[in-house]
C-alpha cells in the first residue's frame, strides 16, 4: 500500500506472508526538506515467528528491523550522513531480509553517522561507526567512538610543490574483553603532478606515523607503542596513439606503458593492535597503489617497481571504447616483512603473480569481460575470472561465466573457491517471459545457487513467481561440500506490481539483479 502523503513525503506498507513464520509487517517513510534533508527510514516487524521458536525456544518470536538512511546540507559547508540498521537477532537478515543473494553472505551490519565540514582547503569528517555482527563465529567489529579525519584538499602550492596532510583521531571501544583505546595516525609531504597529452609523472614523498594509547586486559605488553616511515614514490606513464581498424570498424588505438617506483622504510610493528585493518585482494589496481592495507594499523615496508601496460580501442565513429587489455607485475627488491598478524611468514617472493584484465565490447550483442592472476614462481592461477553476456533481441539476456579465487596470504586456512555460472532471461511468446540463473560448484560437483521463474507483464501490471535454492552457510564461511549436514533453503517468492503505483515483492526485482548478469529491470 503506497501512501502519497505530501509532495515531500510518502509511505508503503508492504505486507508479505511467509510459510512457517507468518506475516511480516515492512514499512518505509521517505522525507525530503529543506531543513533537515533526505530520511528513508525502514522497518520489519513479525509478531510471532513459529519456526523461529521452534529452532530457538528460549527465544521470543517476536522480530525486527530498523533502518535510517540520511543525506543533509546545511549552508555552504555542512553535510550530515546516516547510514543504520539493526536487527533483533542474527538470523533476521538470513531468515526473512532475503532481497537478494548477497543479504544471504553480510557478516554485519554498519551503524554509522557522520558530519563532515568542508571548503576549498580543508574536509574534516566526524564518525561515529560500530558494525552489529550476524554472523555467530564472527566477533563484533571495533566501535569508532569517535574518530576524527582532517584531510588537506587545497590546490595551493609550496615551492612549486602540492602538500599531503592528512590527520586521523581514532578511539576504538568493544563490548568484549580485548584491546581498545587510540589511535593518532598522521601523513604529510609533497607531490609534484605533471600531466601532458602525451603522458604524467607524479614524484611523492611522505612520512607516515601511527601511535597509541591502549588498554591491555590481562596483558603485559606495551600500552603505547609507535611507529614511522618515510616513503617516496614515482609513478609515470605515456600515451601512444595510431589509427587502426577492429573487424573492419574505423578505430583509435593507444597504447600506455606505465612504471611505478615505490619505496617505504622498514618498522617493527609487531606488538600493534589490528583495529581496521585488512590487507588488500591484489589485482591490477594493485600494482600502482602505495599500501597493500586498508585502514591504518599497519605502515608497509616496500621496496618495488611495477610495469604495467594498457591498450585501448575507441570507437572513431562514437568515442566508445571497445576494447581495453591490460598486463602487469610488481618487480620485489627485497622482502616484506610487515604483516597484519605478528605470526606471518615473511614474504620473500622476488616478484608479484602476473595481473592481467580484459574488456571487450564487439558489438551491442555482446559483453566481455576477464581477469586473471598468474603466478610465475609456482606456475599456478591465484585468482581467475571470465564472464561472457549476450544480448540476442531487446529485452533477453543471456550469461556465462568462472571464477576461480584462492585466499588472500592472512586467510590461507580458508579453501580454493571454483565456480561457474549460467544465466538468462528471454522473453518467449506475447507478454510472457522465463528467466533462471545457476552457481555451480566445480570444487563440490554441485550447484551453490539456483532460480527459476516465470513473468507475466502488460501495460499495466506485472506478476512474476520463481523458485530458488541456496546453501545455507554460517555468514562469511566457504561451504564444506564433504559435509553431510549441508543444508540447502528452498524459497518461492511472488511479486505482482500495478505500474505507477507501488508494488508488492521488490525483492524479486533484486533477486534477478543479483543473479541474471546483464540484467535490468524495465
Amino acid at each position: 500500500m503506497y501512501l502519497n502523503l505530501a509532495p515531500n513525503y510518502d509511505l508503503l506498507y508492504r505486507p508479505r506472508y511467509i510459510q512457517e513464520r507468518g506475516f511480516l509487517h515492512q514499512g518505509k517513510l521517505r522525507w525530503l526538506s529543506d531543513d533537515v534533508g533526505y530520511w528513508e527510514l525502514d522497518g520489519g516487524w513479525i509478531g510471532d515467528d513459529s519456526k523461529y521458536e521452534d529452532e530457538f525456544p528460549n527465544d521470543d518470536g517476536a522480530r525486527w528491523l530498523i533502518g535510517a538512511q540520511h543525506n543533509g546540507e546545511f549552508g555552504d559547508n555542512w553535510y550530515t550522513r546516516i547510514n543504520y540498521t539493526r536487527v533483533s537477532d542474527t538470523d533476521y537478515v538470513r531468515d526473512l531480509n532475503n532481497s537478494n543473494l548477497s543479504a544471504q553472505r553480510q557478516t554485519a551490519l554498519q551503524q554509522l553517522a557522520r558530519l563532515s565540514w568542508i571548503n576549498d582547503q580543508w574536509q574534516i569528517n566526524l564518525d561515529f561507526e560500530q558494525f552489529q555482527s550476524i554472523a555467530e563465529d564472527i566477533a563484533e567489529d571495533y566501535r569508532k567512538l569517535p574518530q576524527m579525519t582532517a584531510r588537506w584538499v587545497g590546490d595551493k602550492e609550496w615551492m612549486g610543490m602540492t602538500p599531503l596532510l592528512v590527520s586521523q583521531l581514532s578511539h576504538f571501544d568493544s563490548k568484549s574483553q580485548r584491546v581498545t583505546g587510540q589511535r593518532l595516525y598522521n601523513e604529510f609531504g609533497l607531490t609534484k603532478p605533471m600531466v601532458w597529452s602525451s603522458g604524467f609523472f607524479k614524484p611523492t614523498i611522505k612520512y607516515r606515523s601511527v601511535q597509541y594509547e591502549l588498554d591491555r586486559p590481562f596483558s603485559d605488553r606495551e600500552t603505547a607503542p609507535d611507529a614511522g616511515a618515510l616513503m617516496s614514490s614515482f609513478d609515470g606513464g605515456l600515451i601512444f596513439e595510431r589509427q587502426t581498424s577492429l573487424f573492419g570498424q574505423s578505430m583509435t588505438q593507444t597504447l600506455e606503458p606505465r612504471a611505478y617506483y615505490l619505496y617505504s622504510q622498514y618498522e617493527d610493528q609487531r606488538f600493534q593492535p589490528d583495529f581496521d585493518s585488512a590487507e588488500l585482494t591484489f589485482s591490477y589496481g594493485q600494482l600502482f597503489r602505495d599500501t597493500r592495507f586498508s585502514g591504518n594499523d599497519r605502515l608497509d615496508d616496500a621496496n618495488q617497481l611495477s610495469v604495467g601496460v594498457t591498450s585501448r580501442y575507441f570507437d572513431n565513429e562514437t568515442g566508445e571504447e571497445k576494447l581495453s587489455a591490460s598486463l602487469g607485475q610488481i618487480y620485489y627488491f627485497r622482502d616484506r616483512e610487515v604483516r597484519l598478524n605478528p605470526g606471518d611468514p615473511v614474504l620473500a617472493e622476488a616478484s608479484s603473480p602476473l595481473a592481467a584484465e580484459l574488456a571487450w565490447l564487439p558489438n551491442q550483442h555482446w559483453r566481455l569481460r576477464g581477469s586473471a592472476l598468474y603466478d610465475p614462481n609456482d606456475n599456478t592461477f591465484d585468482a581467475a575470472s571470465a564472464q561472457a553476456t549476450y544480448f540476442p533481441w531487446s529485452g533477453a539476456v543471456l550469461s556465462a561465466g568462472y571464477t576461480l579465487r584462492e585466499p588472500p596470504p592472512s586467510l590461507l586456512t580458508r579453501p580454493v573457491t571454483e565456480q561457474a555460472n549460467i544465466s538468462a532471461y528471454v522473453p518467449i511468446k506475447d507478454n510472457w517471459s522465463v528467466f533462471g540463473a545457476l552457481e555451480y560448484s566445480l570444487e563440490g560437483s554441485t550447484a551453490v545457487e539456483d532460480m527459476i521463474g516465470i513473468e507475466y507483464d502488460n501495460c499495466c501490471w506485472r506478476f512474476r513467481i520463481l523458485y530458488m535454492r541456496y546453501i545455507d552457510t554460517d555468514r562469511g564461511e566457504v561451504p564444506d561440500f564433504r559435509d553431510p549436514n549441508l543444508e540447502r533453503e528452498n524459497a518461492i517468492q511472488v511479486q505482482f506490481l500495478l505500474k505507477g503505483m507501488g508494488g508488492f515483492g521488490g525483492r524479486v526485482d533484486n533477486l534477478l539483479t543479483d543473479m541474471i548478469r546483464g540484467f535490468a529491470d524495465r
